[in-house]
């Protein structure tokens, strides 16, 4: 078994970033960075002290003055260290000198010049003349009509500006002949990927001012004609007529200027086409010449060898260990007698790494004579028994520790049993759940959980323990349809809550639903873009004992849409429920709706918002609304700001709303490959007596 940390619902990560720079250097001559040639006046046939024994050396820097003898040394680390194993020779002295020169060129330090010499006691100096610094001055072009000056001009300075990321004039950026060198080379491939076959793009020209420092670039380009494609036609196994649909493939290609790069991808279109609906092997020459062009328009002609229609058939494996030998074939069933489409097959193999099972899965199509495709599996398992800790921090929950158990792999059916026990200063939970994916080989699934817990809240404690069950199926690949029933035990202890408010202490629930949910987003844990829909009724009926009896109806929408860098996201969510029978006191407190909090209305603590009894203790509604808008911008790295706005009501009775509260504020959000992490600060822009004046949320995961 091994040992891992499982996230938790809050969850608080301390990570201590170390930063490490290094200055790398690659061989370049004196005066042509190109190519390195060595002194010849270095002796080669020098012995050399022991190798492989490291010696201290002593290197020293007359003449420098803009860098620390510290960061002239790690310029040339890799040279003092072959030094220290080899000795010191003139050929090596030369190295040093040599890369420390190509160090400050990298820095704007056209003029440098470094010699070496070896000193007394057999050290190494370098004596430095750095000259002036030269800045990168006017860059201009000549000749230039198709692509926009200020693209290229990005190309020039790009890569300095990589290196001096703080600069942000390029008038301040130093100059540097090799990163000019590179500009250049990096605007040659970008007239050949914009359709200028043709365009020739000349030598930098370097004016140096008089006192050299200052460094005018100009570079002159000669574009030639663009190139864009004419009209495609096929030839061969035409298969498909009217070609609509696969004009339409190629139409994300076709409308980019013409390049070789641009046929090469169309080829592969074509190919990936054929392939996905059933031909196994389709070969695809193309024909197109620019040569034969008129006013740059290039035709394409596709010949196509479609051969054969193949068909799905059976499976085959090897390197199972635990797992049963009818798994993967049963997983695999549904491919049967289905025309051949690597689509299928990676939607297979994504689905079934997703169980936790395999290490390494990998599928092989092999044709047989009959026309079809025997899948031949080569697996490696993963461990299947797994035993985790957790630990985390909450703003409303505390200090949250919890540890797990499960068996992905129960009784070798590829089924999960897992349990799980949290604690935290107000509550103690305990579950085990039972998940099969395909129950009875069919396209449902199936969740059983039996649970228990004791939690504490403002004015009451709850304890209950029952048995939930959830039967769903997914109707398409984004939009799920789901039904449920539970039975569970409640009692509720009053801890100060006025007690006519409270509602039954002791009751039953027999509770059955259902939930149906559109999901379009790009990530249901870091979402980026797309929006998730859902919405959920449930009906809780006095079918036995002292049971409580409510409709219940919940709704949710969330949305995100990028913009650039940064995302705005929206989120809407409501519910009402309706006591019925002979409940007249309402239904059990803990089954009201609350507001407030790090997932809803974040200018107000837990479960604050809302109607509150003669102690100022809140005790629900039943009805809610929560509104949230959230704009999420980039710090650094996988940390990300935010500023959000909310609002949100609870109601009393399911026919009024209440009072709409808001929120204001920012936060904080670490991106984790397992949700981000969010502390945020809300802001009450109008509070009421006995209120707050905001509230902090530490909390794990989406908001909304």
């Amino acid at each position: 078994m091994k040992l891992r940390f499982l996230k938790t619902r809050a969850l608080i990560a301390m990570t201590a970033l170390a930063a490490a720079a290094a200055f790398s250097q690659q061989p370049a001559p004196k005066n042509n960075p190109e190519k390195f040639e060595p002194n010849a006046r270095a002796s080669m046939a020098e012995p050399s002290p022991t190798p492989n024994k490291r010696a201290a050396v002593d290197v020293t820097f007359p003449g420098a003055t803009h860098f620390q003898p510290n960061a002239l040394r790690a310029a040339i680390a890799e040279q003092i260290q072959t030094i220290g194993e080899q000795g010191l020779t003139p050929a090596n002295a030369d190295d040093a000198a040599f890369f420390l020169g190509i160090f400050y060129r990298k820095n704007g330090y056209s003029q440098v010049d470094v010699k070496w010499r070896i000193g007394a006691a057999r050290s190494l100096v370098l004596d430095v003349a750095e000259g002036p610094l030269t800045a990168l001055g006017d860059i201009s072009f000549s000749g230039v009509a198709g692509l926009p000056e200020a693209t290229l001009r990005d190309y020039i300075v790009g890569t300095t500006r990589e290196r001096f990321p703080r600069t942000k004039k390029a008038a301040t950026l130093p100059f540097v002949q090799g990163d000019v060198d590179t500009g250049v080379e990096r605007i040659r491939g970008l007239y050949a990927s914009e359709g200028y076959l043709n365009a020739v793009v000349d030598p930098p020209e370097i004016s140096l001012t008089r006192n050299n420092t200052r460094a005018d670039v100009r570079v002159t380009v000669h574009e030639g004609m663009r190139y864009r494609f004419g009209k495609l036609d096929f030839a061969g196994d035409i298969v498909f007529f009217p070609n609509t649909e696969l004009s339409k493939q190629l139409e994300p290609f076709s409308k980019k200027p013409y390049t070789p790069a641009q046929v090469t991808n169309m080829q592969r279109a074509v190919v990936y086409y054929y392939k996905t609906h059933g031909y196994y092997d389709p070969k695809v020459q193309v024909e197109s010449d620019p040569a034969k062009s008129k006013d740059g328009v290039v035709p394409v002609l596709f010949t196509i060898n479609s051969g054969n229609v193949y068909r799905f058939d059976g499976v085959t494996q090897e390197g199972l260990d635990r797992l049963s030998t009818k798994f993967l074939p049963n997983r695999f069933a549904s491919l049967h007698g289905k025309f051949y489409n690597p689509q299928l097959l990676d939607e297979k193999f994504r689905e079934m790494m997703r169980t936790g099972l395999f290490k390494q899965l990998r599928i092989e199509p092999r044709p047989l004579p009959d026309n079809t495709l025997e899948l031949h599996l080569k697996v490696e398992e993963a461990k299947a028994k797994e035993l985790g800790f957790s630990v985390g921090y909450g703003t409303f929950e505390g200090p949250i520790l919890g540890v797990s158990a499960g068996d992905r792999d129960l009784f070798g059916s590829g089924r999960p049993l897992t349990s799980s026990i949290e604690v935290s200063q107000r509550f103690l939970r305990g579950e085990i759940l039972y998940s099969d994916p395909w129950l009875f080989e069919s396209d449902y699934s199936l969740r059983t959980r039996l649970f228990a817990r004791s939690e504490s809240f403002q004015g009451f404690t709850v304890a209950d323990a029952g048995v939930r069950a959830e039967l769903a199926r997914k109707i398409t690949k984004n939009f799920e349809a789901s039904a449920f029933v539970q039975a569970r035990k409640a009692s509720i202890q009053n801890d100060g809550i006025d007690s006519e408010l409270i509602g039954p202490r002791s009751y039953l629930e027999n509770d059955f639903g259902t939930t149906l949910t559109l999901d379009m987003r790009d990530s249901p844990i870091n979402p980026g873009r797309g929006f998730v829909a859902a919405a959920t009724g449930d009906y809780a009926a006095n079918v036995m004992g002292n049971a409580v009896q409510f409709m219940r109806g919940t709704m949710r929408f969330s949305y995100y849409l990028p913009i650039k860098k940064t995302l705005l996201a929206f989120g809407a969510r409501g519910g009402a429920l309706y006591p019925e029978g002979n409940n007249k006191i309402g239904v059990p407190i803990d089954e009201r709706f609350f507001n407030g909090g790090s997932r809803s209305v974040r200018s107000f603590a837990e479960r604050e918002l809302g109607p509150h009894d003669s102690h100022g203790i809140p005790i629900g509604g039943d009805s809610f609304t929560v509104l949230n808008v959230e704009y999420q911008f980039p710090l650094a790295g996988d940390l990300i700001g935010a500023v959000f706005f909310d609002a949100g009501s609870v109601g009393k009775e399911a026919s009024s709303i209440g009072k709409m509260r808001y929120g204001i504020g920012p936060g904080v959000r670490y991106r984790s490959p397992v949700g981000p992490l969010r502390i945020d600060y809300g802001i009450n822009p109008s509070p009421g007596s006995h209120e707050r004046f905001g509230a902090l949320h530490i909390s794990f995961g989406s908001a909304f």
